[in-house]
């Protein structure tokens, strides 16, 4: 309730800070294919 009565709405939208770091996570997916980088976990056998 306090949410939408300080923003109008229920629910979070995260749009803009995606939009805001978007080159950033371009760069970073570049450079972690140029280096043959993995990003997550492992999987175990």
């Amino acid at each position: 309730e306090a949410l939408e009565i300080v923003t109008g709405k229920r629910q979070l939208d995260a749009s803009a800070i995606l939009d805001y770091f978007h080159p950033l996570i371009v760069w970073l997916e570049k450079e972690n294919n140029k280096t043959k980088e993995h990003i997550g976990w492992v999987r175990g056998e």
